[in-house]
Parts: C-alpha cells; structure tokens; sequence
C-alpha cells in the first residue's frame, strides 16, 4: 500500500484511493507527503463530484504551502485549488490562483517537464473557466496551448488522460458555438486518447458528448446507443455530474422517439442527482465562506496585536520624549541659574573694585 497506489487509483477506484491515504496520513509526518496526500484525497472526491469534501481536504493542503520548500509541491497544491474553486463557479477566485501557480511556474526552465506541465494545466484550467464564462474562442486557445504542452511530455498513461481532457473541452467550446461537426471530431479524439489506457470514465465523458452531438442532428438511434454505453462505462464511478448529465441526455432522447416510460425512468434519476448535487453545493459554499471568514478574523487578529503593539510603543516612545524634554527643561534652567549667578558675582566684583 503505497501513495503512488492511491494516486493510480483516484479517477478508477476514488474510494479506494481515499481508503489508503487516509491509512497512510495516520503515520506520515513529511510536510510534503502530507500534503500529497491530502491532495490525493481531494481529488479522489473531485472524481466523485463531491465537492465539499474535496474542498476540505485541499483547505488541509492549503495550510502546508508556507510549510514546504519544494516548487512541485506548491504547484500541485495551486493547482488543485484552483480546480476546486472552478468546480464550485468561484471563478475570479481560480483565475486568482492560477495567476499565481504561472507566476511560480514562470520562474522554471523552459526545457523541463515541470514547465511543460504546469504550463499545459493552468491553460486547460483557464480554458474550462473561459468556457463557463461563455467566451469559447478565448477558452480554444488556451485549450490548444495546453494540448502543445501536453504533447511535449511522454504519453504515458496520466498524460493521455490529460489530453483526452483536454480534447473533450474544445469539442465542448464547438458545441456552445453549434459546430456540431466540429464537436464530434474533437470527441472522437478525447475518445481516442482516453482508449491508449482503457480509461473508461473519460471514455463515459465522450461517449456522452458524441451522444449530445448526434441528439442535436436528430440521429436518436445513434445518441441512444452512445449514451446507454456511456451509462454502462460511468456506473463504477458514482460521478455525480456525469451520471446528471447522462440522464437527462436520455430522458430527452426517449421523450423525442415517445418512449414515455424511459423518459419518465431516467428524468427521476436526473432529478436525484440534482437534489444531491445541490445540497453538496450548499455544503461548499458554507465551507468557503467559514474559512473566508476564518481568514477575514485572522487578519484581524492580527491587525488587532499590531495596533496594540504600535499603542504601547507610542506609550513608551512618549514616556520617553516627555523624560527628555523635562531632563532638557531641567539643564536648561540649571545652566540658567548658573549664569545669572555668575553674572550676579561679576557686577559684585565691579562694584567693589
């Protein structure tokens, strides 16, 4: 049982890969490998759509960037805060932090993976934000940035993913600008990259898209077979949005060729999903706005201690002034008196001479 075990596991099995990190948290004590962890778990429950979950353990990763030395690591922690804040449409927050993992990564050599990587991420990051914020053809190209960066890296099997990922973005960015012909290309690529490793939720997520796409141009035969298989490769997983997604693609597809009893089956299930879907959204945003609020009395705290710190120093800044002026006031009216003495003894002496 291993972290890299966890890590392989988090998209396929994310219960699993939560079980043995959580295991393997109880014992480590390595800024740097807890903070992995952490990371493995939050990402366990992105893949599972849960985001309130997710956005705990990454606030547990958060705490440890001031406590790490290693730029990796900042990065990956970045990074999957970033992702979690565009999950949840806290997307100024995102761009916020991404804005900040390019600054670090900037900082790298041109020449090694890290840069490729880093570079490729905060691109598709950017893109799926741009997407969401309806600007598809500023959401294009950092999308293709990403693909250029990915490919400079080995494809091994984490790097197909992310290309298929980031394919299945720009077919969605040709679907919400209805080119239809050209979404279902880039689809099939996603699809293509996803089958180098036989990744089947990424496999589920473009079967879906290809099923959108032949729904759209009314081939009702060919989006039911693309979805249903999309419905099969996708039950492991428990991905809540996926899954909403499939349903309802399904309950409308039914509903177009009047099969009512499948329309109605699928359109429940849809709207399951979205009861959970909302209460996990709930539970983020509560989540969010106590540790906002958690910084807001932190700095304040602070701000407070400081204010203090700066009162007593004014106090003992005065003492001392007031100190020195009376001990010149005091010279001053010594040196005063002696004078005049001096002057009283002279005027004695001339008279006397």
């Amino acid at each position: 049982m291993s972290k890299n075990k966890a890590n392989s596991l988090i998209y396929e099995q994310p219960d699993e890969a939560i079980a043995i990190a959580s295991k393997l948290l109880t014992t480590e004590k390595k800024v740097d490998d807890m903070a992995d962890l952490y990371m493995i778990i939050s990402n366990a429950y992105i893949a599972k759509k849960n985001n309130d979950s997710s956005f705990f353990y990454n606030l547990k990763a958060k705490n440890l960037i001031a406590k790490t030395n290693l730029t990796s690591t900042k990065l990956k922690i970045l990074n999957s805060i970033a992702v979690q804040y565009q999950q949840m449409e806290l997307y100024e927050e995102a761009l916020k932090i991404l804005d900040e993992a390019q600054v670090t990564t900037d900082k790298l050599s041109d020449k090694i993976p890290l840069f490729f990587y880093n570079t490729a991420f905060i691109n598709n990051t950017r893109g799926i934000i741009y997407r969401n914020q309806a600007n598809s053809n500023l959401a294009l190209q950092k999308l293709k940035m990403a693909v250029e960066n990915f490919k400079k890296l080995p494809l091994d099997k984490k790097n197909a993913a992310n290309l298929s990922i980031a394919y299945h973005n720009m077919a969605s960015c040709y679907l919400d600008l209805s080119q239809l012909q050209q979404a279902l290309t880039y689809f099939a690529e996603a699809k293509n990259y996803a089958q180098k490793y036989d990744d089947a939720i990424l496999i589920a997520y473009n079967l879906k898209g290809e099923g959108e796409v032949f729904f759209l141009t009314n081939q009702h035969s060919e989006a039911l077979k693309a979805l249903y298989l999309a419905e099969k490769r996708a039950e492991p997983f428990s991905d809540l949005v996926l899954n909403s997604e499939i349903y309802n693609l399904l309950a409308n597809t039914n509903l177009a060729i009047n099969n009512i009893q499948q329309f109605q089956y699928y359109n429940q299930k849809y709207a399951q999903i979205l009861k959970i879907l909302e209460n996990d959204e709930l539970k983020s945003f509560n989540r969010y706005a106590n540790a906002q609020d958690l910084d807001q009395k932190a700095i304040a705290e602070k701000i407070k201690k400081q204010f203090n710190l700066y009162n007593w120093l004014t106090i003992i800044l005065t003492i001392f002034l007031v100190g020195f002026l009376i001990k010149k006031i005091l010279n001053l009216r010594k040196n005063n008196y002696r004078r005049k003495r001096i002057i009283e003894n002279l005027t004695i002496i001339e008279k006397v001479e």
